[in-house]
């Protein structure tokens, strides 16, 4: 049976790096053929703000979401975390069409909180087998219940887990979950 990470954290914990809410609302902006900036809405001036540095017309986070779907038929996107510690979506597709037929539309959003444990969890390097202890523990399961499940002993789920809290410099389970969940 496959059992995949899904997370369902506290809407009203707030994750380190959101003290200052983003915008409601999507940020989105229209580049050109040769990528420069079109137009934007106002969130995405903010977005913008949050991912570049000094002095940068576009975030490089921006331009390498983009190259990656320039001459695709599919839309590109990426995952960043900008300066305050948010992550941020951002989606890029082509546009048909309008005044500028090769012009992209880029869109940027708060990063769901499963998009972001994905990325930790290839970052942590975690084997398969620790994603599926990692779950079990995120969906709050003792070791009992783990090892059932996996039908190994609970020896080895403790093995398991240590593994993963080493990868993560943890020491517990909460810390383990507050850091995939970024609490």
């Amino acid at each position: 049976m496959a059992f995949r990470l899904t997370l369902h954290p506290d809407p009203s914990a707030r994750a380190p790096g959101d003290a200052a809410p983003g915008p409601a609302e999507a940020g989105v902006l229209l580049l050109d053929q040769d990528l420069r900036l079109l137009s934007e809405n106002p969130a995405a001036k903010l977005w913008r703000d949050e991912l570049a540095s000094s002095g940068a017309k576009l975030p490089i986070a921006v331009l390498e979401v983009v190259a990656r779907g320039s001459g695709a038929a599919l839309p590109a996107y990426g995952r960043i975390r900008g300066r305050s510690g948010r992550w941020l979506s951002l989606h890029a597709s082509p546009l048909n069409g309008g005044p500028d037929p090769a012009s992209v539309a880029v869109t940027m959003n708060p990063a769901p909180a499963t998009d972001v444990a994905e990325v930790l969890l290839l970052a942590y390097g975690l084997t398969p087998r620790e994603r599926d202890m990692l779950a079990r523990v995120v969906a709050g399961l003792p070791s009992r219940a783990i090892a059932t499940e996996l039908h190994i002993t609970v020896a080895t789920v403790q093995d398991h887990l240590k593994s993963v809290f080493a990868k993560t410099g943890v020491r517990s389970r909460s810390a383990l979950v507050a850091t995939i969940l970024g609490l």
